[in-house]
């Protein structure tokens, strides 16, 4: 959602025009209806939100990038499921969490106007997601590599401590994986908040032109910083929800056994 944020919410004070430009300022989101992530570019763009409120539109976006996180954390469950036979229970946990995650912070928005952006984006949306797939399940096999590293050296007699990958092992690994990719969006709000000072600092004394472009680039420096603080929060939830949702099936599991 917050890369959403980021772009659209300066168009809530604008016409249409001042919408356009806002929703091409910055961020995630930003690339993505700048034509990264749709291939009509700004004029597919601009015919996708024709029409829409800014509201609308806004709620439309926080959607589709809920939508794309949610996707890649189920697409890397998916994969590691599949090719590196993480349990069936874990999986069908993440993607339990995920749903409740994206249910909780859907918003109420035009479906038509859901269904023209989203079109629009698809292309991009779908590099963006599958790019964050790759992220989190090369993340979780690094995680899981160095634990059966750290296994090894303990092992007795040089022996090779191999086999089935616990429950908890996983459970690690998955958490590891994640709080490096929150790690990342964390950085991206200190550069931000850096830039930010940075640009006060230079628009001291300023005049005319210059000032005006000072002040213009430290609102979309703002207003990328608000996103990404909103994107931060969301993935914090979606994450602290999975860990929770995988400790409980392995609770389950356990008492099962």
């Amino acid at each position: 959602m917050g890369a959403a944020v980021a772009v659209v919410a300066p168009a809530l004070m604008g016409g249409a025009g001042s919408m356009l430009s806002g929703l091409m300022g910055s961020g995630m989101l930003g690339q993505l209806l700048g034509g990264i992530m749709g291939g009509g570019g700004a004029d597919g763009i601009a015919k996708a939100i024709q029409g829409f409120s800014p509201t609308n539109v806004l709620n439309a976006a926080a959607n589709l990038i809920n939508a794309m996180h949610g996707g890649a954390v189920k697409g890397a469950a998916e994969q590691l499921q599949r090719e590196d036979g993480m349990p069936r229970f874990i999986q069908d946990a993440i993607n339990k969490a995920v749903d409740q995650v994206l249910k909780k912070n859907e918003k109420p928005t035009d479906r038509a106007a859901q269904d023209k952006l989203g079109d629009a984006t698809k292309e991009g949306l779908q590099k963006q997601m599958d790019d964050l797939v790759k992220q989190l399940v090369d993340n979780i096999r690094k995680q899981l590599g160095e634990e059966s590293k750290d296994a090894t050296s303990e092992a007795t007699g040089g022996g090779k401590a191999g086999g089935k990958r616990s429950g908890g092992s996983w459970l690690q690994a998955i958490a590891k994986a994640m709080g490096e990719v929150l790690g990342q969006k964390a950085g991206e709000m200190v550069k931000l908040s850096d830039k930010i000072s940075s640009l006060a600092q230079e628009g001291k004394g300023l005049e005319g032109d210059a000032k005006a472009d000072n002040a213009a680039d430290m609102t979309a420096a703002q207003t990328e910083l608000q996103g990404v603080s909103q994107e931060y929060k969301l993935l914090t939830e979606t994450i602290s929800t999975v860990l929770k949702g995988i400790g409980e099936a392995l609770s389950t599991m356990g008492r099962k056994q």
